[in-house]
C-alpha cells in the first residue's frame, strides 16, 4: 500500500489592529491527531522561501500536523500598506504577536485540517530572527507549547541609531529600546520550562556561534546540534534548488527531537 498524500489547505485571518496573517497547514489526512509544528520563517524570508515549502512538507511526511505563515509585514507590504504601517509591522513586538496569534488559533481548531492536530503537542521551529522570537514566547506563554526548536537564531541586532536609517530600521530600533527588559533573550532562553533543541551551522554569524555555546554552558539540560560546513541558510539559496547535506542534517536532527519530546 502506498504513501497517503499530504493534503494541503491554505488560511487567512485579521488580527485585532487590521493586519493580517497568510498561510498554510500540510498534514496526511489519515484522522490520526498529530503534534504539531509551527515554522517561522526569518526577517528577510517568507513562508516560500527558498527551504520552507520542503520543510513543511517532509514534517508532513514524517506525521506532523506542519503549518507555515507569514509573518503579518509580509502581507502588509503585498497589500500595499504605506512605508510606516509595513515598518509597524516589523517590529519584534508584532512579530511575537502573530506568532501568539498563530499558536492561539491552532490551539482552538480554528486552522484547517484542525481534525488532524492534537493542539495539546505544538512546537514552534523559529529560523533567525523568529528563533529568537519562538524563545521569547515559549518564556512568557510555556504553556501552550511543548516543545521549541530554534534554527541559527536568537541574537537580536543592537538597535540602530543615528542618521540616514530607513523608517523601517528606525521603528524596529525605537521597539526594541522601548522593550529592552522584556526582550532579553538569553536569559529567557536559560530560564525555559519546555524542553528546546538549538541547531547552529559553524559557518555562521560568530555572535550566533557564541551564543550557542554560552547556551551549552548555562542551560546544559537542553539539546544542541551543531552542524559543519553550514552558513546561515544551511547553504541553500532562492529560489530553490533542493536540500543541501546541511540542511538534511538539520531537519533529521529536528525531526529526531520532535519525535522524542512529543511522541
Amino acid at each position: 500500500m502506498g504513501k497517503l498524500a499530504i493534503a494541503v489547505e491554505t488560511f487567512a485571518f485579521p488580527l485585532d489592529n487590521g493586519l493580517t496573517i497568510r498561510g498554510e497547514v500540510k498534514a496526511v489526512p489519515d484522522g490520526r491527531p498529530k503534534a504539531a509544528v509551527v515554522a517561522g520563517h526569518g526577517f528577510r524570508g517568507h513562508k516560500d522561501w527558498a527551504f520552507w515549502p520542503d520543510v513543511t512538507r517532509q514534517l508532513a511526511e514524517s506525521g506532523f500536523y506542519a503549518v507555515g505563515f507569514d509573518f503579518s509585514r509580509i502581507s502588509a507590504r503585498s497589500e500595499g500598506a504605506d512605508e510606516k504601517r509595513v515598518a509597524e509591522a516589523s517590529t519584534l513586538t508584532q512579530e511575537l504577536a502573530d506568532l501568539e496569534a498563530v499558536v492561539t488559533r491552532l490551539r482552538h481548531g480554528e486552522l484547517p485540517l484542525a481534525e488532524q492536530a492534537d493542539a495539546e503537542r505544538i512546537t514552534l521551529l523559529g529560523h533567525s530572527r523568529a528563533g529568537g522570537s519562538g524563545i521569547l514566547l515559549a518564556s512568557e506563554r510555556p504553556e501552550l507549547l511543548k516543545a521549541l526548536v530554534v534554527w541559527n537564531g536568537g541574537v537580536l541586532p543592537a538597535p540602530s541609531d543615528g542618521p540616514g536609517l530607513t523608517l523601517q530600521e528606525r521603528v524596529i530600533g525605537e521597539d526594541l529600546r522601548a522593550n529592552a527588559n522584556r526582550f532579553r533573550i538569553a536569559e529567557a532562553f536559560v530560564g525555559l520550562t519546555v524542553p528546546a533543541l538549538v541547531v547552529q551551522g559553524d559557518r555562521d554569524r560568530e555572535e550566533l556561534i557564541a551564543q550557542i555555546k554560552a547556551f551549552r554552558e548555562k542551560a546544559p539540560q537542553q539539546q544542541y546540534l551543531f552542524i559543519e560546513g553550514a552558513d546561515h541558510v544551511f547553504n541553500t539559496i532562492h529560489p530553490y534548488a533542493g536540500a543541501t547535506g546541511q540542511l538534511r542534517k538539520a531537519l533529521e536532527g529536528t525531526i529526531r527531537f520532535l519525535k522524542e519530546k512529543l511522541d
